[in-house]
């Protein structure tokens, strides 16, 4: 599947996260937020932060004013406080509503600590213990970070998955810190129960400026990536179906101009074909014995009567049918 690569917006590229992702990345159940009995939740500050910083950039010239935006299974918040402090608040008021289906990350995100710590966490190079390894990008992202963020105690309750930890304290080079936001920024982040299904009953009656749903639209339609696909998988879930509604309540929502913001992991762009897909719609990828949608029915429905337009591309986060070098559109916005 050939994608054409195109980006019509210049921005500035943190390097961040590429920068400080660890030689070998923690297997799923390790990761650093422990949301329910079973659920774990991959968070961390600036995941992505190229798109995140090209989104901030849109929001500061579309919306000077300020906006209000819609974060979607937001975890505990830690994407959204990084969002917003990439964006020139100086003469706009700007306001992140977060939502999570997971009561463990709602309940975290509403007490408001948060960890970063080393080794094993994409975020590290936050702490002042790394400001050896800093350049001039890292600078300036540790810049915005604490202009919004400042150090705290350890609170009495456990955030991270407390196994996971005892692990990593093991090492003579573990550091851990606590963080909270500053309080002059406490009422620009809220946390909430919500699914972006329910997107049309969020803040009734008026439109945002940006919407969130990173990473997780393969969460929605069952969707997995081919080399993670089962014969165990429900192929009767109408992705396409699921993934055009979603779309409509987001256009909807959206002000002209919005940004409609996704993730760059595959399985959120290309989908093994369901039951309910003709033949000449569907591909067959030999070497994961599979089908797949011949075209994202994401990219389809975005396109749609032209509602949207892609304004960034970013390379796959670890592409398994598209290859190497192929990109994938991480920010629509609102024609």
């Amino acid at each position: 599947m050939k994608i054409s690569a195109v980006n019509n917006f210049k921005y500035s590229n943190y390097g961040f996260y590429s920068s400080v992702k660890p030689k070998q990345s923690p297997s799923f159940s390790s990761l650093k937020l422990k949301n329910d009995e079973n659920n774990y939740s991959d968070t961390c500050f600036y995941r992505d932060a190229d798109t995140l910083d090209c989104a901030a950039t849109l929001l500061e010239k579309t919306f000077p004013k300020g906006t209000d935006i819609l974060d979607f299974a937001s975890s505990n918040g830690e994407e959204a406080i990084s969002l917003y402090s990439l964006i020139d608040k100086s003469n706009g008021k700007y306001k992140i509503y977060c939502f999570d289906t997971s009561d463990r990350a709602v309940e975290l995100g509403k007490k408001g600590i948060y960890t970063v710590f080393y080794p094993m966490s994409y975020d590290y190079l936050l702490l002042p213990e790394f400001s050896m390894l800093d350049d001039s990008n890292t600078r300036e992202i540790k810049s915005k970070f604490y202009s919004v963020m400042e150090e705290t105690k350890k609170p009495s309750y456990e955030i991270n998955d407390i196994n996971y930890l005892c692990q990593l304290e093991r090492s003579p080079y573990f550091k851990i810190k606590y963080y909270k936001l500053k309080d002059e920024h406490k009422d620009k982040i809220e946390i909430n129960k919500g699914n972006i299904n329910n997107i049309d009953k969020v803040l009734p009656n008026k439109k945002v400026g940006a919407v969130l749903f990173r990473n997780a639209m393969y969460i929605e339609t069952g969707n997995f990536s081919a080399n993670e696909f089962s014969f165990n998988e429900d192929l009767n879930i109408n992705k396409k179906e699921i993934i055009e509604k979603i779309v409509d309540k987001v256009y909807e929502k959206l002000l002209p101009g919005g940004l409609f913001i996704l993730g760059d992991i595959e399985k959120d762009h290309v989908y093994i074909a369901d039951n309910h897909v003709n033949d000449k719609d569907k591909i067959f990828v030999s070497d994961y014995c599979t089908f797949i949608y011949k075209n994202s029915p994401l990219w389809e429905a975005l396109s749609k009567d032209g509602r949207f337009e892609p304004v960034l591309y970013k390379n796959v986060d670890a592409p398994v049918i598209l290859g190497k070098e192929q990109k994938v559109p991480t920010i629509w916005r609102k024609k």
